[in-house]
């Protein structure tokens, strides 16, 4: 949504009131159907609030439903600061450590079997960053689904976009894929030999490890560390 995207990337603060329905119709080039269907969305989201009288305002950024993947792809787009890097490794650390705990308890050989697979296709897209992205989502995906926890598994889409916003940047150092494999392999072998405790602290060392990469390449491109998307 073009509404959605302009109000995170800041083109409507908190508390503006957003134009009549007819001039948004006008300035987006939609149908005024098209444009409350959109306020809906945004409403279930917690980006915006209508009320009699004062119009449809702008809420809080901590009222919005930040984990949503769509708000989250987003703040992706719009181009987030340190900050926002620092929220999602810590909400990644807390569910991937557990998935990847529970994956060494649930996962079936089959999935294991998978996991290797796509360490294979990172090894082998090595120089290709968006085909060792996507194999790197598809292991992160695999072993969320590992838990055989179906709230956990949902929660990938979640992790999906924190993980691409965090590959936006990191793919600007050609040594930070490098860096992440080792981790890849002892996390995925931890989860073969069902070391549960292991596979956990090895996965909080792995986002872990993403971040450090994120606040070098975007300290040194000079974006504050205070910037939120």
């Amino acid at each position: 949504l073009e509404l959605g995207r302009r109000i995170v990337r800041g083109d409507y603060r908190p508390g503006d009131v957003l134009p009549r329905s007819d001039a948004l119709a006008t300035e987006l080039g939609v149908s005024r159907t098209v444009v409350r269907e959109a306020l809906r969305v945004l409403t279930e989201k917690g980006l915006i609030v209508a009320r009699q009288r004062t119009g449809t305002r702008v809420r809080q950024r901590d009222e919005w439903n930040l984990v949503d993947p769509e708000v989250m792809a987003w703040q992706r787009q719009a181009g987030p600061g340190l900050q926002f890097f620092r929220d999602v490794t810590e909400v990644r650390t807390a569910i991937e450590s557990a998935a990847a705990r529970l994956a060494a308890e649930r996962a079936t050989e089959a999935e294991i079997g998978r996991m290797r697979e796509l360490f294979s296709r990172m090894e082998a897209e090595i120089g290709h960053p968006q085909r060792f992205a996507q194999a790197d989502l598809e292991l992160h995906t695999t072993i969320l689904r590992a838990t055989h926890n179906v709230l956990l598994a949902q929660l990938s889409h979640t992790i999906s976009e924190g993980l691409v916003a965090s590959r936006d940047v990191t793919v600007r150092s050609p040594g930070a894929s490098i860096r992440s494999m080792p981790l890849h392999a002892d996390v995925i072998a931890a989860i073969a030999a069902r070391d549960g405790d292991r596979a956990a602290r090895l996965m909080t060392d792995l986002v872990s490890l993403a971040l450090n990469d994120i606040e070098v390449i975007v300290g040194s491109a000079g974006e504050p560390a205070e910037a939120v998307g």
